[in-house]
């Protein structure tokens, strides 16, 4: 995620190009850039960098709050320093930026809230079906599980470390980590892993292969890893062979 937090280090690196704002506007452009061309591209994409990267974008500036900020920007680059009289600003300007963080903050979780709430409902529905197979067993804690192929080794434990291949995905069928894919077999203990995993993986044996169903809240529930695949209230899926046990 992107996103910059509230902190001092990026309230100052928005409030140099705040300082400039009001020092020029309406400016006529002494040339103007072929939008169409390479080099304008380029350009054009570290300024989108720069307001992805900087977080400008979530936090709800008006329109004409937007070309204050661009002018000011403008005239930062040209000047080369900050004017003595906008120093006297920063207290004003780091207030605003902290308004503006903690709205954009207030709505990122509003939003992911909703996607949490969204992705939960398309999972009871998806398990509700799945749960009329009669194949497919449920587990006390909530989680599913289908027995692929029989083991003839131990069982892990909490305790154990656990050496296996195994394939993750969506219930839309999205691969979202697999270290079949990868072609290498993945190691972990079974008491640092989210817990219809570890616990779906207590019902096969060594040798075994089997499919779990593991709803949100035994998964990575509504605060999954920014940026990945997995979004909150995802069902997971996960189909593993188990290969050894320590």
């Amino acid at each position: 995620m992107l996103f910059i937090q509230g902190t001092l280090t990026a309230t100052a690196l928005l409030a140099g190009f705040l300082f400039t704002s009001s020092l020029s506007l309406g400016q006529p452009e002494k040339g103007k850039t072929d939008s169409s061309s390479e080099e304008a591209k380029l350009y054009e994409a570290i300024g989108m960098m720069f307001a992805q990267g900087s977080g400008l974008g979530k936090m709800q500036f008006t329109d004409k709050q937007v070309d204050l900020i661009l002018a000011g920007m403008k005239k930062g680059i040209t000047l080369g320093k900050m004017p003595p009289e906008f120093e006297a600003l920063q207290p004003k300007v780091q207030a605003i930026m902290m308004e503006k963080m903690q709205l954009a903050r207030q709505a990122e979780q509003a939003e992911m809230a909703k996607v949490a709430e969204e992705n939960k409902s398309k999972g009871e529905q998806f398990l509700a079906l799945l749960s009329k197979r009669e194949e497919v067993l449920k587990d006390p804690s909530g989680f599913y599980y289908e027995i692929l192929r029989k083991g003839e080794g131990d069982s892990p434990t909490m305790s154990d470390t656990v050496r296996l291949h195994y394939h993750g995905t969506l219930i839309d069928g999205t691969v979202f980590d697999s270290s079949v894919d990868r072609g290498q077999p993945a190691s972990f203990p079974m008491n640092g892993v989210i817990k219809g995993f570890s616990g779906g993986l207590t019902k096969t044996e060594v040798g075994g292969k089997i499919r779990i169903y593991i709803p949100s809240e035994l998964g990575y529930g509504d605060n999954p890893r920014p940026g990945g695949k997995i979004k909150p209230g995802d069902t997971l899926i996960f189909e593993c062979e188990l290969l050894g046990v320590n």
